[in-house]
């Protein structure tokens, strides 16, 4: 019997729950050094040490923090549609929410104080309003990985799950 070409089999569904999990927990991981490490630390630049500071690392945070999470993204969409048996569409669906609430959040919150930023240099007034709104952000980015684990500590200890699905359940 010939699979189908939109068939994956048990174990590539997992790897491929597994990477979107490993995506996810780097990336809440960057985020909180972001928040936590480098955004208290801006207080202490002068204003024309900071402006050369902030363009490459804006970029940066682009390459690192923006990219990952659309791939995240995109990844989620896949593992939705490829779902291991013991992971419940609404994980996925909550997981996606949580992501695409993330990319919202920095573009509409994050990235125009940002552009302030660029433009003023960090005053506190910046740098404190960045601060104060990013937790819009990090308790997406934490309850998101907090799923996440949880759905690993069910894969990874069976007797958590209950009886498994039936595997045509799509």
């Amino acid at each position: 019997m010939k699979p189908q070409a939109n068939y994956l089999d048990e174990c590539a569904r997992r790897k491929l729950f597994l990477g979107l999990c490993a995506l996810a927990l780097l990336h809440t991981g960057a985020n909180i050094s972001q928040s936590y490490v480098n955004y208290p630390g801006w207080y202490v630049f002068d204003a024309a040490s900071f402006k050369a500071y902030h363009l490459p690392m804006s970029i940066r945070a682009e390459v690192f923090l923006m990219a990952p999470r659309v791939i995240e993204l995109a990844l989620t969409l896949i593992v939705l549609r490829f779902r291991p048996i013991a992971v419940e569409r609404w994980v996925l669906i909550v997981g996606c929410a949580l992501t695409a609430g993330g990319i919202l959040s920095t573009l509409l919150i994050s990235r125009p104080i940002h552009a302030q930023l660029d433009i003023q240099g960090n005053t506190p007034e910046l740098v404190s309003r960045l601060m104060a709104t990013d937790w819009i952000r990090n308790i997406m980015e934490w309850f998101r990985a907090g799923l996440y684990i949880w759905v690993l500590s069910r894969l990874v200890n069976p007797q958590l799950m209950g009886k498994p699905q039936e595997a045509g359940r799509r």
